[in-house]
């Protein structure tokens, strides 16, 4: 089968990180596969995909770190240069910009399997938010299959799509490597090292863990957090730790593409998210054996079980967090049971070959 893989860019993390997961799973094998993105974004994460699939497999429209009108415009005809001249199975379509570009260009190629990959539950966007969700809805009747992270977001993002007969699978983007590090010693530290990682964006609430911090304290409970990834909210997050005065105790290590690793020896990880599709840093903390603290939204409520390998906030509050923070703080036993309980559980359902059974019944045998 000849699948046409159409994304926004190569920021790292997220979706775009997990194409690479795919690739490097082997979900595609048997099958040609060309790429084509918007624009090349941030890192090396492109470079690393353009040596999995071949340079020549790589469409790039632009250099830039980001899309313009201009960009999508010459994508459009790119793509339906492409679709005709290449003439492909299977277009994916992967996040809100290549969705809405894709199933536009799709309309001139009736005879192409259009799938949606859908990553999170509800469209989210710092600009026209309220647009994406109608003119997506409205743009629907073009989309012959759904693919989604998880079980959650396939549930959630079917408001999003006209009634009719649709193929759906769930695609997780997350491969569980057994011979990654993974924390072995549940004793505390002191100060009490926490972690979290992720987009720095709203949807995230980092500010609401930065307070967290500063109510620890004030109970007098000495805490430290690191946290690992980039965005927009990255000055904003700096300033709160600095209003709070808690500088010192809050640490910014930037894009790390196996943070879990460099974390396994933190002494829990925590995630306050409200909004999330699989939560691929959530599954990659619980296979480093990190005990849990997370909302209970996405993807963590088809994976996470509160009480055995995690604990579960049903609010994002730091108040909450606080809470579940000094009970995990008081019980050795049972950090140490959820952690060992998530590794064996992320080990279980993610494995490569778990990954290679799912891409056969979504794909078929291959050439």
């Amino acid at each position: 089968m000849r699948i046409l893989y159409f994304i926004n860019g190569f920021d790292p993390g997220g979706a775009e990180h997990g194409l690479l997961t795919l690739l490097q799973a082997g979900f595609f094998s048997g099958h040609e596969l060309k790429i084509l993105a918007c624009c090349r974004g941030r890192g090396a994460l492109a470079d690393e995909i353009a040596a999995k699939i071949g340079e020549h497999n790589l469409i790039l429209t632009s250099q830039s770190e980001e899309p313009s009108l201009r960009t999508f415009v010459s994508t459009f005809f790119v793509m339906l240069r492409l679709i005709r001249e290449w003439r492909p199975d299977m277009v994916v379509l992967s996040l809100k910009q290549a969705n809405l570009l894709g199933r536009l260009v799709a309309m001139f190629a009736p005879r192409l399997r259009c799938v949606s990959f859908e990553h999170i539950a509800r469209y989210r966007s710092r600009r026209a938010e309220g647009v994406y969700g109608p003119v997506l809805k409205a743009l629907s009747w073009r989309v012959d299959e759904i693919w989604a992270d998880c079980e959650n977001t396939l549930r959630e993002t079917q408001a999003y799509f006209l009634p009719r007969r649709r193929r759906s699978h769930v695609v997780p983007l997350f491969r569980a490597d057994g011979a990654s590090s993974h924390k072995r010693d549940y004793a505390l530290h002191t100060p009490l090292r926490l972690a979290a990682a992720g987009r720095l964006m709203a949807r995230k609430n980092f500010d609401r863990l930065i307070e967290a911090i500063r109510m620890l304290q004030d109970r007098g409970v000495s805490a430290s957090l690191d946290l690992y990834g980039d965005g927009p909210e990255r000055q904003a997050l700096s300033r709160k730790a600095d209003e709070l005065g808690i500088r010192d105790r809050v640490h910014f290590y930037g894009y790390v593409a196996r943070w879990f690793e460099l974390a396994c020896d933190r002494d829990m990880f925590i995630n306050l998210s409200d909004t999330e599709g699989f939560c691929i840093v959530v599954a990659e903390a619980m296979l480093a054996g990190l005990p849990i603290i997370a909302t209970d939204v996405g993807g963590i409520r088809d994976y996470g079980k509160h009480g055995e390998n995690m604990l579960k906030l049903t609010v994002p509050s730091a108040e909450m967090a606080v809470t579940q923070v000094l009970v995990l703080a008081g019980d050795e036993t049972l950090r140490k049971e959820i952690g060992i309980q998530a590794r064996h559980d992320m080990l279980e359902a993610y494995s490569q070959d778990a990954l290679r059974v799912r891409a056969t019944a979504v794909l078929g045998g291959g050439m």
